[in-house]
């Protein structure tokens, strides 16, 4: 699969801050579905990186020209360089995906290819995240002879999974933050690997498991804060005060309806600021899981016949997809 033609059209608005500062590069890969909370991702990172020249990598699978045009007025508002990728969609037709893992998911694979020798490195975030504060000695760490920087995942799940997937250092990273040394990524053809490695074997987490496998060893862990992981679906989950991105990993996220976490309050605090405060939450559970969690906020809320008609829809979804 040839990356290098990944790529349909780009866009570029704004400019940079500050002529005489090293940028920061940062790129997400998105569908039209997650343009809302990567705005108020670039929100939250303007907003605690203010004195950095920032400059955005949109790779996008599909987007509204209302998302667009917010795009383009967030960069001559903000002073900020926004590349936008229109990804071709057939590129990763055949790939696996599931009712929370789009074929977004692999665009991480094409920001490595396109952006190299450009730029030498790149902070890929996933959109589901919030930053709260300076990015300045992240981007200052030195990669040694690691080809990115990583945080370990958080969760019951992973010593088992590392068995699992037969790695050999003991650590398992979550791929929501990654910040790649590009030079070693392309000079060891990890996207390329990466993909062979996905059309012959099935993940339970997709990509992430791809990239632990061939970064075993290779990938240097650092501070939770630089990825600090608040499940919304654990009432107890909180986020530290020394968290730098915030990622909100769960399936229950901060701008469904249904999510009654008191931490999302950080996402609603950006979300307001944002050129997308317009935009209304996600209110429609797509899946017999988003049912079962609309019943349980309804029935939290009081809304005891709500919570009965949703719990009701959970059951009859979950029988049919379980047929």
């Amino acid at each position: 699969m040839n990356l290098n033609h990944a790529v349909k059209k780009q866009e570029t608005f704004g400019a940079l801050k500050y002529e005489d500062k090293q940028p920061i590069h940062i790129a997400f890969g998105v569908d039209a579905n997650f343009i809302r909370p990567m705005g108020v991702a670039m929100t939250s990172l303007l907003d605690n990186n203010q004195q950095h020249s920032l400059v955005f990598h949109v790779f996008a699978n599909s987007i509204e020209l209302v998302d667009i045009e917010r795009l383009n007025k967030l960069a001559q508002a903000e002073k900020v360089l926004i590349h936008l990728y229109h990804i071709n969609p057939v590129i990763f037709e055949s790939m696996q995906t599931t009712w929370n893992y789009t074929a977004a998911t692999y665009n991480r694979f094409i920001v490595a290819k396109l952006l190299y020798p450009s730029i030498d490195k790149v902070i890929y975030m996933d959109a589901d995240m919030v930053c709260k504060g300076d990015l300045a000695e992240l981007v200052q760490f030195d990669f040694s002879d690691k080809i990115a920087m990583v945080v370990a995942d958080q969760g019951k799940f992973v010593a088992n999974h590392m068995k699992t997937l037969d790695l050999k250092n003991g650590q398992y990273f979550n791929a929501g933050m990654l910040y790649i040394d590009l030079k070693a990524w392309n000079e060891n053809q990890i996207s390329e690997q990466a993909m062979d490695l996905l059309a012959k074997r099935k993940f339970f987490l997709l990509d992430q498991d791809a990239l632990n496998i061939l970064l075993d060893g290779r990938a240097k862990f650092i501070e939770r804060k630089w990825n600090e992981i608040c499940n919304m679906e654990k009432k107890y989950s909180k986020i530290s005060d020394e968290a730098i991105i915030v990622h909100f990993a769960s399936r229950n996220k901060p701008w469904h309806v249904w999510c009654m976490h008191k931490e999302k309050e950080l996402f609603i605090r950006y979300a307001k600021a944002s050129l997308w405060c317009d935009v209304p939450f996600f209110s429609v559970p797509r899946s017999y899981k988003e049912m079962k969690m609309m019943g349980a906020a309804k029935l939290q809320q009081g809304k005891y016949k709500e919570a009965i008609l949703w719990y009701w829809k959970y059951w009859q979804a979950k029988r049919v997809e379980k047929k």
